[in-house]
């Protein structure tokens, strides 16, 4: 009701403006200043308020292409959900708010998660040295690296559920309560970002998709959590140094923390996370007609210096080397050759449980991606493969989005896995294909 006030009080308001221009005449000048005008004063104020609010409504459903013999329902996505957006304005920072309910008919609950309650600004009231630094202190979502979907140094927490089940592009991104500090300089830039409390991945759980599981060589869904006492009780700190030369940036990067699944095990096998350091750089420039980029990360398995422990993932060398460019108006072509690299790998075979289960000492990723824009930009169609050679399997992406205004969007597609063995990555999800649907309806006070 409030919002259809407002809109009934917009359309009077711009009904009158014309005729209020006919007849109105600017005072004087020397009586802008006088008490006749407080009330245009206080309108004015008003007109400016700090505080603005928005967000949206969204209903979302998908199906999975053929039955999962784990798992008893096809229905991969039933949301409906509300997001409440508000920012704050302060004289020189701001609050930030997004928070979304929704009820989620795949596990038959309601659900609520605050993506975001930060405070941002400047530290320029501590001195004049302090106004190259901004801070951000609160739940937030952050991101770093060059990846379309691949993540080498971006070791902040991300949702493949919800990836996998056709939610918006956003909800890949989890949030994470850090605080961020970004400092800028003429020899470079910087990020620092310190999470207390470490915020692991919203990986496959089995609630709603069934994973591949080596003791019993089939998928399974057994929906399992982590044990408290396997759960790391120590912070995370990541780090950023970037800089422009010319055409180039180029950037370092930093982590200290732990892997972000539970791919490790105790000793009686249940599932922990285990510590985890990360260094690594990238550089994207212009090339020709396009845009490239190269980036690689060392994952140092901190519990497992000579990879013989198969408690504990193996440390990792990960290259990425991607280009993209505007092959006609309107169509954007990308694609990216990712390479993972597992240290120690016979020690790791000789020690294995399971070695025939094990991923190949070099895995190979090669993703490709059209992007085409039409209908002035408010109808959006993407494809976006990617097929590993090495493992022989694959992950398409296909999705239409269509956006007429700023008041409601339509969205569909499908995602597809694909390969031959039941193991490797992709395959493991063949019976978790699916097509979605969403409708979106944004509103604005």
């Amino acid at each position: 009701m409030k919002i259809l006030a407002y809109a009934a009080s917009l359309a009077l308001t711009v009904s009158v403006l014309p005729a209020m221009a006919q007849v109105a005449t600017p005072p004087p000048e020397d009586e802008w200043q006088t008490e006749g005008f407080d009330e245009w004063d206080e309108w004015e104020e008003k007109d400016t308020s700090p505080l603005t609010l928005a967000g949206f409504v969204e209903v979302a459903a998908g199906r999975r292409l053929q039955n999962d013999p784990a798992l008893s329902s096809d229905t991969t996505l039933a949301d409906v959900r509300v997001q409440l957006q508000a920012d704050y304005t302060l004289a020189a920072s701001q609050i930030s708010f997004r928070g979304d309910i929704w009820y989620d008919g795949v596990t038959d609950g309601v659900e609520t998660s605050v993506r975001e309650l930060a405070w941002q600004g400047n530290l320029a009231s501590l001195g004049d040295w302090c106004n190259h630094f901004d801070v951000r202190i609160g739940q937030q979502v952050l991101t770093w690296g060059t990846g379309d979907y691949v993540f080498l140094n971006d070791m902040f927490p991300k949702d493949y559920q919800s990836f996998f089940a056709g939610r918006d592009d956003e909800y890949l991104k989890a949030p994470s309560l850090s605080a961020k500090v970004s400092g800028y300089f003429d020899a470079f830039n910087v990020d620092v970002v310190v999470t207390p409390e470490f915020a692991p991945d919203n990986g496959i759980t089995g609630d709603f998709f069934s994973f591949f599981s080596p003791q019993t060589a089939m998928n399974v869904a057994p929906e399992f959590t982590v044990a408290d006492e396997n759960e790391p009780d120590g912070s995370e700190v990541a780090l950023r140094l970037y800089k422009t030369v010319g055409t180039t940036e180029y950037a370092l990067y930093g982590y200290r923390g732990y892997n972000k699944l539970p791919q490790a095990a105790d000793d009686l096998g249940r599932p922990r996370y285990s510590r985890l350091n990360v260094y690594g750089f990238s550089v994207v420039r212009p090339l020709g007609p396009g845009l490239s980029k190269f980036e690689y990360a060392y994952h140092d398995a901190v519990e497992d210096s000579r990879g013989d422990n198969p408690r504990v993932p193996n440390s990792q060398s990960r290259f990425l080397v991607g280009y993209e460019q505007e092959l006609v108006a309107n169509l954007t072509g990308s694609a990216q050759w990712y390479v993972e690299r597992t240290h120690d790998h016979e020690a790791l075979l000789a020690n294995s449980p399971w070695p025939v289960f094990e991923q190949e000492g070099t895995r190979h990723v090669i993703t490709t991606q059209l992007l085409y824009r039409a209908m002035r930009q408010t109808l959006t169609l993407q494809a976006f493969n990617f097929y590993s050679p090495t493992d022989k399997d694959g992950y398409i992406r296909l999705k239409a989005t269509y956006s007429p205004g700023d008041k409601w969007q339509v969205s569909g597609g499908v995602n597809g896995f694909y390969g031959t063995e039941n193991h490797t990555f992709y395959s493991q999800f063949r019976d978790a294909s699916n097509v979605y649907v969403s409708f979106r309806w944004f509103y604005q006070e």
